[in-house]
């Protein structure tokens, strides 16, 4: 019996230590979204084409630094950005539109937090690099919902 209760809370504490966010995609577009998603310190890859009327679901563990896009531009692109407990138990997240804009976005937290990028002066994004009241966070996990729409 001591080993099963044993092997019962490493298996408890295990599910804390590899918790993270699920980030679910939804396309409200009338075109297939590239979605593309850059590690920090890793190339950017295609993680999935999303249909028209469907989603994806993407998990990020703990550690996860990174943003996601909808195709290979490398300028000119709206950005969703994330970090997942890279440095306290904080997720934090914004949406970017420095480099320009190319599709609109809305991001609903776990939390309830509402931000969109509708257009290039997109009042909840950053606009340029010091715009760091655009960035939010929150405690624990859960699943974001990120809708390419209008």
């Amino acid at each position: 019996m001591g080993f099963i209760f044993r092997l019962a809370i490493l298996f408890i504490i295990g599910a804390v230590v590899v918790s993270g966010i699920t980030i679910e995609f939804h396309n409200g577009l009338g075109f297939p979204i590239q979605l593309v998603v850059t590690q920090n310190n890793v190339a950017p890859r295609q993680v999935t084409t999303i249909p028209t009327g469907r989603y994806f679901s993407y998990y990020c563990p703990q550690g996860f630094a990174g943003n996601f896009k909808h195709g290979w531009a490398g300028k000119g692109v709206t950005l969703f950005e994330i970090s997942v407990r890279t440095h306290d138990a904080n997720t934090y997240y914004d949406l970017s539109v420095i480099d320009g804009f190319n599709l609109p976005m809305k991001v609903y937290a776990p939390d309830g937090t509402r931000i969109q990028a509708l257009h290039s002066q997109a009042p909840d994004a950053y606009l340029y690099p010091t715009d760091d009241s655009k960035t939010h966070g929150l405690r624990g996990d859960g699943k974001f919902v990120v809708v390419f729409e209008w």
